[in-house]
């Protein structure tokens, strides 16, 4: 097997559910989350000879980020094959507190979505959304509070 194939089988076997459940959460639909992530998983395999191997990750995730922005996604299952990957089990305790946050953020547009998302989900500083999502510290910080404010809103008008 070549050095770039098994560099990339490698990954996949590592991140492939992380890079599943950023894409769940910033799209909500399971069809839509694997073809968001197996493009940017064409997009890593393609670039992978150029790529320092410590940037790997993130160079999946905004691609991640990027083709759901655009909404751009193509079936992969003949470059991917019927492989698939399968997607650990979640063991959160209070499944229908994660199902109603997850419906909250789902009426966020876009780019408010994806703010919340880097900043909570992936656990990233401001500086590293921002890299992320190819934006300023503070378009993240306004769209972070926006967010926010809009979730609080619709979390209080929920359970009134």
């Amino acid at each position: 097997m070549r050095q770039v194939d098994q560099r990339f089988e490698e990954f996949v076997l590592r991140h492939y559910n992380e890079l599943f459940r950023y894409a769940m959460i910033l799209c909500g639909d399971r069809g839509d989350a694997e073809d968001l992530v197996h493009d940017a998983l064409l997009k890593l395999v393609r670039h992978l000879r150029r790529l320092d191997i410590e940037y790997e990750r993130a160079y999946a995730r905004k691609a991640v980020f990027n083709l759901f922005l655009s909404g751009k996604r193509r079936k992969l299952k003949e470059f991917l094959g019927d492989k698939r990957h399968p997607v650990e089990p979640d063991m959160a305790p209070n499944v229908a507190l994660r199902d109603e946050m997850l419906a909250l953020l789902l009426t966020l547009p876009k780019r408010e979505r994806a703010v919340i998302t880097a900043r909570f989900y992936l656990d990233l500083s401001e500086a590293d959304t921002a890299a992320l999502l190819g934006c300023s510290t503070g378009t993240v910080k306004s769209s972070t509070s926006r967010g926010l404010a809009k979730l609080r809103k619709l979390h209080t008008e929920v359970t009134i």
